[in-house]
């Protein structure tokens, strides 16, 4: 099909395109933008609003929430014999795009403090309360272990011998030469 000639796509999240010569991609890719990924559409279409003289001109429309817009937008399809092919193959067109948020979606951020807040709040909600309970008997299990810890090692030192509260170095028990570089008469 020539490209010039295609007037409308017709494109849906989760599924792929036709492919003869490279792999199929989906339909619809988001890649970021003010609002995130969060909200692909369903269903978008996209109109040929004419020619520049190297490509299609195209104008994508999709049932959002009146937060977003369609930002960047590009209309990538397969060449049929070679990548600028101006025969494209049949169904293999897909759209990379950029979701923005509009000036309420703005006014929303600002006056939720994060977009995904109310998202967030309903998981928090519905999780069970179980799991605060488990928070407090890790940390206790672990401070009981620090206390354990530092108890025996404060028995460890007491039976180590009668050095008068102060445990020798190593090298003086064993009755070791001093180091290199010291006189044995200096103290």
């Amino acid at each position: 099909v020539l490209l010039r000639d295609v007037q409308a796509l017709t494109l849906h999240r989760g599924q792929y395109t036709t492919s003869r010569r490279t792999a199929a991609v989906p339909q619809l890719q988001c890649t970021g933008g003010s609002a995130g990924c969060s909200r692909v559409p369903e269903v978008v279409q996209c109109y040929n609003k004419g020619w520049d003289g190297y490509d299609v001109q195209w104008q994508c429309k999709a049932d959002l929430e009146n937060a977003y817009r369609f930002g960047q937008i590009e209309v990538s399809c397969e060449g049929y014999d070679y990548p600028d092919d101006p025969y494209i193959l049949r169904g293999s067109c897909s759209l990379l795009f950029k979701l923005e948020l509009t000036g309420e979606g703005e006014r929303k951020v600002k006056n939720s403090g994060s977009f995904g807040w109310s998202y967030y709040q309903s998981r928090k909600d519905s999780s069970d309360s179980g799991s605060g309970a488990i928070v407090v008997i890790v940390l206790l299990i672990l401070a009981f272990g620090v206390y354990k810890f530092f108890l025996s090692n404060q028995q460890s030192q007491q039976s180590s011998g009668d050095t008068g509260g102060f445990a020798r170095p190593f090298w003086q028990s064993q009755q070791a030469p001093p180091p290199p570089g010291f006189k044995s008469t200096f103290t």
